[in-house]
């Protein structure tokens, strides 16, 4: 398969997936896109680490996790979107046309590679390893591909801008796991040894509060995706 069928693949993978005929499900995805959307989510996992951890250790954490998003970012949307400079489905003179559109909503001129696909897959993957709680990091993986999954129905990234923006958030995530373990060796650390607790030293009943949570969120969404249809 040569680059041109690849490209062609491509495109018609991302119209296949793009859009639908259901109000409903147009309302859930543009709601889940929006970052703002989650916001309880990061107040509740800002509660778990500062339980859990010592001032020191949960600002450490913190830290960490902001120059993990910060560096996706810059990676992404600052070096290599400019520099590659591939068109969004929503954009592209050969797509645009074709695409379904929700709300107007076209994104910015370029998409490879995707954003949300790096940041979501990013965070999964760090807390995952932060967490070490096998049913989290399966609801957390679901989250971010539900995530990710928007962007496809939305038609503002191609299907590979997906997969390389996947492919990248869990290298980030994994790296700067390993960074924040090097640097937790100098911070003090309790160790606790029960079944309430993760192998790092988490409550699972705090862990099953954020599955909770997560879920609860996706109901609100879907409460809200009705109540804007028929308003």
């Amino acid at each position: 398969m040569n680059i041109n069928d690849l490209n062609e693949f491509d495109h018609q993978a991302t119209l296949a997936i793009n859009g639908s005929e259901s109000l409903f499900w147009d309302n859930v995805m543009n709601i889940i896109t929006n970052t703002f959307a989650w916001s309880l989510l990061v107040v509740v996992l800002l509660i778990i680490i500062f339980r859990n951890n010592t001032l020191k250790r949960g600002f450490t954490i913190l830290i960490v996790l902001g120059l993990m998003m910060a560096f996706a970012d810059m990676i992404c949307s600052g070096l290599v979107k400019p520099t590659v400079a591939r068109w969004r489905p929503t954009q592209d003179p050969q797509l645009m046309y074709l695409i379904d559109v929700v709300d107007n909503y076209r994104g910015g001129k370029f998409g490879f590679f995707s954003g949300h696909a790096c940041n979501s897959f990013s965070m999964a993957m760090f807390l995952s390893w932060l967490f070490r709680y096998g049913k989290l990091t399966v609801v957390l993986f679901l989250w971010s591909s539900i995530t990710t999954f928007t962007r496809l129905y939305l038609g503002v990234h191609f299907l590979g801008d997906i997969v390389v923006g996947l492919i990248c958030g869990c290298i980030f995530g994994t790296v700067f796991y390993f960074l924040l373990s090097r640097l937790l060796k100098n911070t003090d650390e309790v160790k606790l040894i029960s079944v309430q607790f993760t192998s790092t030293g988490y409550l699972k009943s705090d862990l099953n509060m954020f599955m909770a949570v997560i879920f609860f969120n996706y109901i609100c969404i879907a409460i809200l995706a009705v109540y804007n249809g028929i308003s």
